[in-house]
């Protein structure tokens, strides 16, 4: 299951193999370029400095709300009116359409750009949080990684973004302390 939000907020990434190298995405056009292609969003590449700021600033929000979430605990009004306001700032309308015989309606938005973008982002997470099973919302147990993602799995005990990746990292990580600990009981 994909999510615009949920890539949005693995913009920030962190080498889950604990190098302890991270990246900012929102800095690199490249990926700019790919996050907007794939959602089918348009904007001006790169965002202006008080746009990134103020993409930065919503990752920071909606993670924050991931967070409580996950921990079982309340989400903050403070957060829940500031994508209330993105929602509210990104007004649509219906239009009418004919394709030969059949008629569809499109929704329209009246904001353009970065405004948008974040509009649409925040419309995602509101999707997700308003229609989605909550437990199934995690953050990667490999410190190293921490990656937001929507668990799958049929009785909700996923642990690990990847459990080929992170997973398997982690129970390497575990076998060698659970070693290292035995050599230290014998020595």
């Amino acid at each position: 299951m994909e999510w615009l939000c949920l890539d949005f907020l693995n913009s920030e990434w962190r080498d889950w193999r604990g190098s302890g190298r991270q990246e900012d995405r929102l800095d690199q056009l490249g990926w700019l370029t790919q996050f907007l292609g794939k959602w089918g969003l348009e904007a001006p590449l790169p965002p202006d400095p008080e746009m990134r700021s103020r993409l930065g600033e919503l990752r920071q929000r909606m993670l924050g709300m991931v967070e409580a979430i996950v921990e079982g605990g309340p989400v903050e009004d403070a957060d829940l009116e500031a994508i209330n306001l993105l929602l509210e700032q990104v007004p649509t309308y219906s239009r009418l359409i004919r394709s030969g015989e059949a008629y569809s309606q499109e929704q329209v938005a009246l904001a353009r750009g970065w405004p948008l973008v974040m509009g649409r982002i925040a419309a995602s997470f509101a999707d997700m949080l308003a229609g989605e099973d909550l437990r199934r919302l995690k953050i990667c147990a490999n410190e190293d990684c921490r990656w937001v993602f929507f668990d799958q799995s049929r009785n909700r005990t996923a642990r690990w973004c990847d459990d080929r990746m992170c997973g398997n990292l982690m129970k390497v990580r575990r076998f060698r302390e659970r070693q290292k600990a035995k050599g230290t009981k014998d020595g």
